[in-house]
């Protein structure tokens, strides 16, 4: 039975990224400097939690002003959930742009992908900025990676360096955000495994994980936002990383339906 209900999960994901790939590029080609821009993309993140049964629920308040929302990662899932919630354009690995549908449906949504190369780190300064002049805020996961959901891998305090660049630190808020698994098939979570049913991490391959992700009843998720702060008060980005980290950690901490894993510095 639950095969039958993943089979049609699948064909409904299929028909709304059908749907939404050519509206979303009509869309950007009409509104692509407006607020609005993010009513499509918003729209497929909330039917793709729809279509998966994730529910989510918000403590605190996201910030209305220019911001870079950032926090902990645990699952491709993480995309639709920030995507449902927030009208903000995702920063991402290079790597995501090669991703089957999602990779176009990012591209399309005007994610700002970060290359490894050094001498990209210009160019990536100047598509944050140009969002930000255009009254975009950015989504942003600093861990650079995915993890399971028991610890918060230390913040790439490299990344922060952008947002302290001289033309973009007085235009911005900071605000951390923490994701955590509270439930799966309507159960609170007891054990590791039930967490690796929502987390995708370490060498999961990506299909596997998403078919049995669909053969679930659901998951609830709890989005917790943090205090946000001038970017400009930030002295360094070892200090900005490790604040940020700690506000995410001490979240994760309190929220999580398992112990946490011990606290670690940033790099």
């Amino acid at each position: 039975m639950r095969t039958i209900v993943a089979i049609y999960k699948f064909i409904c994901l299929g028909i709304a990224s059908l749907i939404t790939i050519p509206s979303m590029f009509i869309w950007g080609v009409l509104f692509n400097t407006k607020p609005i821009f993010y009513i499509v993309p918003k729209t497929y993140h909330t039917v793709l939690c729809k279509i998966f049964r994730i529910t989510v629920e918000i403590t605190g308040t996201p910030t209305t002003k220019h911001a870079v929302f950032l926090g902990n990662h645990l699952s491709y899932i993480d995309i639709p959930v920030m995507g449902s919630i927030l009208d903000a354009t995702f920063i991402a690995k290079e790597d995501v742009k090669s991703w089957f549908i999602f990779g176009w449906l990012g591209t399309l949504a005007q994610t700002i992908y970060i290359s490894r190369k050094r001498d990209a780190a210009q160019q990536c300064i100047n598509d944050i900025e140009k969002m930000i002049n255009r009254g975009r805020s950015l989504i942003l996961f600093p861990e650079g990676t995915s993890s399971r959901g028991t610890k918060v891998i230390p913040f790439k305090s490299s990344l922060f360096e952008l947002f302290l660049n001289d033309s973009l630190k007085n235009k911005l808020f900071i605000q951390p955000f923490t994701i955590t698994i509270k439930k799966i098939n309507g159960e609170i979570i007891s054990n590791i495994e039930d967490m690796d049913k929502y987390s995708w991490h370490s060498d999961m391959e990506l299909m596997p994980h998403l078919w049995q992700m669909a053969k679930l009843k659901g998951a609830h998720i709890n989005i917790e936002f943090h205090c946000p702060r001038p970017a400009k008060n930030f002295k360094n980005r070892k200090e900005f990383a490790q604040i940020c980290y700690d506000d995410v950690e001490q979240a994760l901490k309190k929220n999580s339906p398992l112990p946490l894993d011990f606290k670690q510095k940033v790099p």
